[in-house]
């Protein structure tokens, strides 16, 4: 079971997604990183949202979309 889990709705945040996901990931790396989870909830954004998001769940395992 997770300890943490964090969910992150993505509308559109092209802009600021790779910022957060850096800052959230440069965070947990190597720090319990099997006790927390990121949840990413695409809803149909219209720009690069969703391929960030992609990368960053194919990158990390405790990221998913």
């Amino acid at each position: 079971m997770k300890l943490l889990s964090i969910v992150i709705p993505i509308y559109n945040v092209e802009l600021y997604l790779e910022k957060c996901l850096q800052s959230i990931t440069s965070q947990i790396n190597g720090n319990n990183d099997q006790e927390i989870e990121i949840i990413l909830v695409n809803d149909g954004s219209k720009d690069n949202s969703g391929n960030i998001a992609e990368k960053y769940s194919e990158k990390y395992s405790y990221i998913s979309l």
